[in-house]
Formats: structure tokens, sequence, C-alpha cells
């Protein structure tokens, strides 16, 4: 703090700007070997190169999630950087929400079955009508919404995501009979880098920026977010997107 107060204006600014260009290109240095690491890891588990004991299985299961949260930081601090850039660009075409969301539980499968939880899926009323959207972001914001819901809940427990049509276009809704988030926790659940309580007590990992992202990207999208919870019962967020933006 004080190093920051001797600073002028211009050159805290320009400090700023130098760190934001440094975390961006970083991140995209280190997206290629990570990514490498996770589909040649992906292949081992597999046992595409031969059979593998227990052990050494464990091992590979481990290396893989720590990969992925490596990844998902990646993601974080690139995404972040572009929102606090204005740089928020949307590649905009027809998407079926239902295929979406079945994408998604597939690339969460590895995370699901380690967390042991039951997942249901819902469409409501469907075949759902085709939604102009960014397919990137929507993708994006059901994998915050969803992994979370996975890792914050005990093993045994339920989470369960539903979609449909209503008035304001698709509403998508995440349940979860989690850890929950307390009322005075709940005011900055949306703020940059904040995790709240009852998270931090279940899984000290984490960077506390999925919640900002994803508000960012629904608001981007023309759609709204919101949720409901009680601590330690669960937690429900909702998020509605246009039909056509």
């Amino acid at each position: 703090m004080k190093f920051k107060n001797i600073l002028g204006k211009g050159e805290r600014a320009n400090i700023e700007n130098i760190s934001s260009d440094f975390v961006s290109l970083a991140s995209h240095q280190l997206r290629t070997p990570l990514s490498a690491v996770k589909w040649n890891t992906e292949l081992l588990m597999a046992q595409k190169f031969g059979k593998l004991n227990e052990k050494q299985l464990r091992y590979l299961q481990e290396i893989y999630r720590s990969n992925e949260r490596a990844i998902s930081l990646v993601n974080d601090l690139l995404d972040v950087s572009r929102i606090q850039e204005g740089e928020i660009h949307l590649d905009l075409r027809l998407a079926k929400v239902e295929d979406i969301i079945e994408e998604v539980i597939d690339n969460l499968d590895t995370l699901i079955r380690a967390s042991r939880v039951k997942l249901n899926l819902e469409i409501i009323g469907g075949p759902l009508p085709k939604i102009e959207t960014d397919r990137e972001k929507f993708k994006r914001v059901v994998v915050n919404l969803l992994s979370n819901a996975v890792k914050y809940t005990m093993p045994g427990g339920t989470v369960k995501i539903t979609a449909e049509q209503v008035a304001s276009g698709i509403k998508v809704t995440i349940v979860d009979t989690g850890v929950g988030i307390s009322k005075d926790d709940q005011k900055k659940i949306f703020n940059k880098f904040f995790r709240s309580a009852s998270v931090l007590k279940f899984s000290p990992d984490g960077t506390g920026l999925g919640l900002f992202i994803t508000k960012a990207l629904v608001a981007a999208m023309g759609g709204k977010i919101s949720f409901s919870s009680e601590e330690n019962k669960g937690t429900t967020f909702y998020f509605t997107l246009p039909l056509k933006m």
C-alpha cells in the first residue's frame, strides 16, 4: 500500500496495464503445453499404450486433476483480462441449448464420476427453440456453474440441471444439495477473487474468479443471472438468455 501511494495516478495505471498485458501473454503461452499434458494424460488413462495397474492409474488421475486446475486458472485469467479491457467479442450463431448442455456434461464426466454425485438433466417442454448466442461463452457459463455445483456437493448428493423456454428467452437452472452460501457471503458472491467461507472449508483450491466471469459473460450475451442459497442445504443458480441478440 505504501508503495502505491507514492506513485502518481498515471504511473499506477501504467503498472496495471503492464501487469494485465503480462498475465494475458503468460496465459496464452501456458495454454499449449497444458493442453498437450491434458491430451496425453487422457490417452494414457484410457490405456491406449498398454494396461496400467491401479497405482499407475491413480497417479495419472492426480496429474490430470492438477492439470485441469491449471487450465481452469489460465482460462480464468484470460477471461478476466478481456473483461477488464472491455474485449468480450461475441460469435453469434444459432445453437441448440440441449446440445450445449449435453456437451458440457460429457466434458465434465471425469469430475462428476470422481465426485460421486447424482446428476439429473431435464429439458422442460422440449425440444427447445434454437437460440442465437455465442456457443463457446454459453458453454463456459454452464461449465462454471455446473462444475461448482458438482465440486461443492458431498458424495451421494444430487445436482439437477434444467432448461426451458420462458417469456424472456431460455432459462437454465442448476440446483445442488451442496454446502450452500451464508447470507453474509451472498452479497459478495459475484465479486472478483471472492470465495465464500463455506466453500473454503470444503475446498481450499480455487481463484474466486468463476462467478465474476460467469456474470460478465451472461451480461455480454444479453442475459441475467441470479441465485438463491441456504447454508448446508444447497444452492440454485439460474440464468436467462434472449432467443435472439
